[in-house]
């Protein structure tokens, strides 16, 4: 949780002055896009699991939503239990209930991810295919990468 809030310190910061910003280093995948219609931003992250993106509020004062882009660890490898998974303040790790094929990225890094902003929507692509849609007007999120809808999201 304290990474959460201090990626969207730091992303509100640098709201303006860039229109995408990429850091990818031992922390993992961090960026931020903003759209220079609407003037919406959204921060994609990883964790010790999993990558997910934030869709702020207009107001950049929070999350509106989140959607669930990959796992970053394949879910048939874990064996942590979810309390011990999300001591850390991470989401727990996708498990196998909700995991597809397309679910674990081995090795992705920031170049592979691409953002486009459409109208009342973002899609995220991961090595040029859709993985996750963003439906602004419903703020609900549909991923590639799970298996049936779940507390992680919708299907795509």
């Amino acid at each position: 949780m304290n990474l959460i809030l201090l990626s969207i310190f730091t992303s509100v910061f640098a709201i303006g002055t860039l229109k995408t910003r990429t850091e990818n280093n031992t922390d993992g995948i961090f960026i931020t896009s903003t759209d220079p219609i609407s003037g919406r931003t959204l921060m994609i992250e990883e964790d010790e699991y999993s990558i997910w993106v934030y869709v702020l509020n207009p107001d950049k004062q929070g999350i509106d939503f989140d959607g669930f882009l990959c796992s970053v660890v394949d879910p048939e490898s874990i064996t942590l239990s979810p309390k011990e998974a999300t001591k850390n303040g991470n989401a727990p790790p996708l498990t196998i209930d909700y995991a597809n094929k397309y679910s674990y990225i081995k090795n992705l890094k920031s170049n592979d991810i691409k953002v486009y902003w459409k109208y009342n929507r973002i899609e995220i692509k991961l090595k040029k295919e859709t993985y996750l849609i963003m439906d602004l007007e419903n703020k609900t999120s549909y991923s590639k990468a799970l298996s049936k809808d779940c507390y992680y999201g919708n299907t795509l």
